[in-house]
C-alpha cells in the first residue's frame, strides 16, 4: 500500500477513536518536505480515568509536496478538515 492509502486509513482509525476527539489535520510545508500533524481536542476526565495515563496522539508523518497534493484532495472527498501552513522555519 502506497504511503497516501496509508496516511488516509490513519486519519479514518483517529476520526473513529472515543478516547480522543479528532479535529483534523495540519501540514507545515517547508522548502521540499511536509510535516503532517494530526490534531485532537484534549479531553481528560481525571474523576473517572487516570489523570497520569493520557492516550498518545498519532505521529506525525514526513510527506513531499506531491503527497501533499493528493492527501488534499482526498481530505476534501472525505470531509477531514485541514490546514496548510507556509511558516519560515529557522
Amino acid at each position: 500500500m502506497n504511503k497516501v492509502k496509508t496516511i488516509i486509513e490513519d486519519v479514518k482509525k483517529e476520526k473513529s477513536r472515543t478516547d480522543k476527539i479528532f479535529k483534523g489535520v495540519t501540514f507545515e510545508v517547508r522548502a521540499e518536505q511536509v510535516i503532517m500533524f494530526f490534531n485532537y481536542n484534549e479531553i481528560i476526565d481525571t474523576v473517572n480515568e487516570d489523570q497520569n495515563y493520557v492516550k498518545h496522539n498519532h505521529d506525525p508523518e514526513f510527506i513531499d509536496m506531491q503527497q501533499l497534493t493528493e492527501l488534499k484532495s482526498e481530505f476534501k472527498e472525505l470531509n477531514i478538515p485541514y490546514h496548510e501552513r507556509r511558516d519560515d522555519f529557522m
